[in-house]
């Protein structure tokens, strides 16, 4: 016998020895499945197991009108959003600006670019 050959029995032995009570848990878990069984029958319903399917997630357009980017927060896309915190800090935020708006139900409004856009400051 080589030593490698050697070397992989002898921490194949250990592993199989570190892992015995994992199986024997195991096995007595598999014991057990007929109990569940009938307790879920006893109970009326079926007991889930894992994490089984996820909820359909809805996604929540941006609340701009003709955005139809996807909203992450307050009812707004990223862009939006950070509008929406530039016009409330500068306040300058109209009134149908409001958190959570319904999709598609706020106008969106043009802001002055440079020069113009630094006068309120």
């Amino acid at each position: 016998m080589s030593f490698d050959k050697l070397l992989r029995a002898m921490v194949a032995d250990e592993v199989a020895q570190a892992l015995r009570p994992v199986h024997a848990a195991l096995a007595e878990l598999r014991g057990h499945n007929g109990i569940i069984t009938r307790l879920a029958s006893a109970l009326g319903q079926p007991i889930k197991r894992g994490p089984g399917v996820a909820p359909v997630k809805r996604v929540r357009e941006c609340a701009i009108i003709d955005c139809g980017k996807p909203a992450r927060s307050k009812g707004y896309c990223n862009n939006h959003y950070q509008k929406l915190r530039m016009l409330t800090r500068s306040r300058r935020l109209p009134s149908d600006w409001v958190p959570d708006a319904e999709p598609g139900s706020v106008k969106n409004i043009a802001l002055p670019r440079g020069r113009a856009g630094a006068k309120g400051k």
